[in-house]
């Protein structure tokens, strides 16, 4: 259901997990360190110190108070936590859409997908509040989305976040990737205040490559809606490293700052001339924002990849895409290249040169 799976597999290159091409940030190392001291004790079950330094780390751009944040052992279990505690019977998902939103099916959700049109790049269209049926009663919105990688137009944003107001349907919106776009100015964290409905997630580990830390943050003004997840989170549910780790981001934000602002532009830079590769070597490339790329025809030659140690991952499981759809980080140089190398022989055997 996910990349990353290195272990049943052999794996030089990791194509498969989104992380940030410029690793780690070396004040957070610190903060994990901070945590082996931490780890003697529980955690505290308010999570004041984190919620206070998540409301300082996020609030760049807007005031946000510490009361309205969720924090989560990854926003894996964040997304859990929304099924189980808001119990929705008919979600509305714009697709592709992360397959961790698929399995909501499996509390007894039904789910109805709004199917992105391919012509159009899978980019978000109006059509989506048509679908809104009158038993919806959760809407999820991916921001970029993955696996495309395309952002949200604002002002289309807020029509839906309008109308899911007047039918009082809660929206959950995904921006776990945001901040490897460059536009972390157009949050939906500015939108929390207008829309009380409204439910903002954000994956801290992501834009700092630490996936094995499990940290996720929930943001919304609904009172009501905060009880109910966390009703549905067990006690103690943040390790004393990752509450260290936020703390610790919060202490040095302006270093935190800056190295998101360099992330951004490093990663426009390696995705431009990836996917410019990509569309030499003849593979179908869409066009994207964030630090991923979607590209299609490349289902014969991710086998050959993964047998050389390059682990990509399949969209087999992201309807209404086939696994001929590959998911591709963008990574540094060396590792695009390897990946193109390898691909340009699997062309080949493909085509028995």
């Amino acid at each position: 259901m996910h990349g990353g799976d290195r272990y049943r597999n052999c794996v030089t290159v990791d194509l498969s997990v989104n992380l940030n091409p410029l690793g780690v940030p070396e004040c957070l190392k610190e903060g994990m360190t901070r945590g082996i001291s931490e780890a003697g004790f529980y955690p505290d079950p308010f999570q004041q110190r984190a919620r206070e330094a998540a409301a300082g780390l996020y609030g760049r751009y807007t005031d946000i108070d510490p009361e309205w944040i969720i924090p989560g052992n990854g926003a894996s279990e964040l997304i859990t936590a929304v099924f189980h505690g808001l119990r929705p019977r008919s979600i509305l998902i714009p697709a592709p859409c992360f397959t961790g939103y698929l399995r909501a099916e499996k509390y007894g959700c039904r789910i109805d997908l709004f199917p992105l049109r391919e012509e159009n790049c899978f980019i978000p269209e109006g059509g989506i509040g048509l679908a809104v049926k009158p038993d919806t009663d959760l809407i999820i919105l991916t921001n970029p989305v993955n696996p495309s990688g395309v952002m949200y137009d604002t002002s289309l944003l807020k029509d839906l976040l309008i109308l899911a107001g007047e039918r009082r349907i809660p929206v959950l919106l995904d921006e776990c990737f945001i901040s490897f776009t460059g536009r972390d100015a157009e949050s939906g964290l500015h939108l929390l205040k207008e829309y009380p409905q409204l439910m903002v997630l954000r994956a801290f580990t992501k834009i700092f490559s630490l996936p094995g830390l499990r940290l996720g943050l929930l943001f919304t003004t609904d009172a009501a809606l905060r009880e109910k997840l966390r009703a549905a989170l067990p006690e103690w549910n943040l390790s004393a490293f990752s509450e260290q780790a936020l703390i610790t981001a919060e202490e040095h934000r302006e270093e935190i700052y800056s190295f998101i602002e360099k992330t951004a532009a490093a990663t426009a830079g390696l995705r431009e001339s990836f996917a410019k590769r990509l569309q030499a070597a003849g593979i179908r490339v869409y066009p994207s924002a964030a630090n991923f790329i979607l590209t299609g025809g490349m289902k014969k030659s991710r086998e050959y990849l993964l047998k050389n140690g390059i682990l990509t991952r399949s969209c087999g499981d992201m309807p209404p895409l086939t696994d001929d759809y590959i998911r591709l980080a963008v990574r540094p140089e060396a590792e695009q290249k390897l990946l193109l190398e390898l691909l340009a022989m699997s062309r080949d055997r493909i085509s028995g040169v």
